[in-house]
């Protein structure tokens, strides 16, 4: 047996080795069954494609002193190069399966945070932050924001962060507000010009 041939092979088991405990960790942080048991499919998957790589690389090696044409011509290799293009598409579906999964799992748990919110008289509501308000320029920490008031999210530089006390608001921020319905006026304000009073756009659709 060569030196690469018992490499492949210790490799090889030692990989195999670790499918139980990789099983065990994806039930473990998954949501459901259903979605550990497709991670694991592209878990048996990946190692397959390593095994093909490791192949290719073999076939090449042993025929490193022939023209580069030939290797590309090689079956082996185009065969390997075939099933790895296979499994990469295998890969890509079981992939999409997984986030209609994760999406119908968020989905249901907005249809239950939807109920409370009704019941509470809460609402999500989203907000621009406007040139001359009150909010432009200042740390969300120093605003005076209602009570029955959170700041949940901001949009801040063309990224969706979770705010801190000392993020400075630009013109252009788009705040998102968690607020029981009576105190949107008030919340919108802060975030308005005088000039220009802001119109709630709550998102009607999932609040």
């Amino acid at each position: 047996m060569s030196k690469f041939s018992r490499i492949y092979r210790e490799l090889t088991i030692a990989l195999d080795g670790l499918k139980k405990g990789v099983y065990e960790i994806a039930i473990t942080t998954s949501e459901n069954t259903q979605v550990a048991k497709l991670l694991y499919h592209i878990y048996e998957l990946e190692k397959k494609l390593e095994k093909l790589h490791i192949e290719i690389g073999k076939t090449i090696y042993e025929h490193r002193n022939h023209p580069a044409s030939e290797l590309l011509d090689n079956k082996d290799i185009r065969e390997h190069l075939s099933r790895i293009k296979i499994i990469r598409q295998d890969i890509i579906s079981l992939e999409k399966e997984i986030n209609l999964l994760r999406e119908e799992g968020i989905k249901s748990k907005l249809d239950e945070l939807k109920q409370y919110m009704r019941r509470g008289g809460f609402t999500i509501d989203e907000l621009t932050v406007e040139k001359n308000s009150e909010a432009e320029g200042k740390e969300i920490g120093s605003l005076l924001i209602p009570h029955r008031v959170i700041i949940i999210a901001v949009i801040h530089h063309n990224m969706l962060i979770i705010p801190e006390n000392d993020l400075q608001l630009l013109e252009g921020d788009t705040v998102f507000i968690l607020a029981s319905r009576d105190r949107l006026k008030d919340a919108s304000s802060i975030f308005s010009s005088s000039e220009h009073p802001i119109k709630s756009r709550i998102n009607t659709d999932i609040f």
